[in-house]
């Protein structure tokens, strides 16, 4: 496997945005995946310097997060959220970032037929098309309708547009025990985004205890008990012939009490041990 193909989140990195880059790059890292906030929450020369940073690190923006609970609403509510989508497509633009990823609703605002979540997601890419940006239809381990990928996926074929794809992240396939042996079946160009992580402890059935550990307790993928899981994982969609980025998205409160250097460091020495050991099983396959 590829190393640079590999891209960290800002979430774990404490620090200020120009900060988090640094550390980023100083671990070999080149991709990253960026948060709306964390242009708007950098308050020192305003968003026009904030982009400036980002522009000038040198560090590819391969996915802009996130935007939620979107589909299924109607009124003043859609109306607020295509706003907001108009507004991020906007800074995505400024930092180049081609792949906007639309977290599956959780609302109880929100109705729960595929239809509406496709007519929506359509109206997302008629939004993004002229500004070359992709949709990224990402399914929530507790999504009020949509928490798996046979399911996300069923909307995106709905969809049929060319810039709407899928984000999977390996949390959410675990969490809620779904089976990866129809990974295969989906066609990989239209998968824009692998999102990793690990965890110290086994998934809980709960919604409230997935949340507790999705957004505070995560851990990178060789440092958990789900480690061969990933890599099973990243192993079929090799295989299936995947070929786009993979990227950690690793909460972890106790990593913002952290020096951001060592926190990068660690996501450095997931990315080597997952080449290794994903490229040891490929040969062992024969691939």
């Amino acid at each position: 496997m590829d190393a640079s193909r590999f891209a960290i989140d800002t979430a774990p990195l404490q620090g200020k945005l120009q900060d988090k880059l640094q550390a980023m790059s100083a671990a070999g890292f080149s991709r990253l995946t960026l948060w709306a906030q964390d242009l708007m929450n950098e308050q020192e020369g305003g968003l026009a310097q904030t982009v400036r940073t980002v522009r000038h690190s040198g560090m590819k923006v391969i996915g802009f997060e996130a935007l939620r609970d979107f589909e299924g609403m109607s009124g003043r509510f859609l109306e607020y959220k295509i706003d907001l989508a108009k507004t991020m497509m906007r800074m995505m633009q400024q930092v180049g970032a081609e792949l906007l990823v639309v977290s599956a609703t959780t609302s109880p605002n929100a109705v729960g037929d595929l239809e509406t979540t496709a007519a929506h997601l359509r109206l997302l890419s008629t939004l993004a098309t002229p500004l070359g940006i992709r949709i990224g239809f990402e399914p929530l381990a507790w999504g009020r309708y949509v928490h798996d990928y046979h399911a996300a996926w069923q909307v995106v074929e709905m969809v049929n547009r060319q810039n709407v794809g899928l984000v999977l992240d390996s949390f959410h396939l675990f969490a809620r025990g779904i089976p990866l042996d129809d990974l295969y079946r989906m066609p990989m160009h239209k998968l824009f985004l692998v999102q990793l992580s690990d965890a110290m402890s086994d998934y809980l059935p709960l919604l409230e205890e997935m949340v507790h550990i999705s957004r505070h307790q995560r851990s990178f993928p060789g440092e958990g008990v789900h480690s061969m899981a990933v890599v099973d994982m990243l192993v079929r969609l090799e295989m299936a012939g995947y070929q786009g980025n993979y990227a950690f998205e690793v909460a972890n409160d106790e990593f913002l009490t952290q020096d951001a250097h060592s926190v990068a460091s660690r996501a450095a020495r997931s990315v080597d041990w997952l080449c290794r050991t994903v490229s040891q099983r490929l040969q062992d396959s024969g691939c």
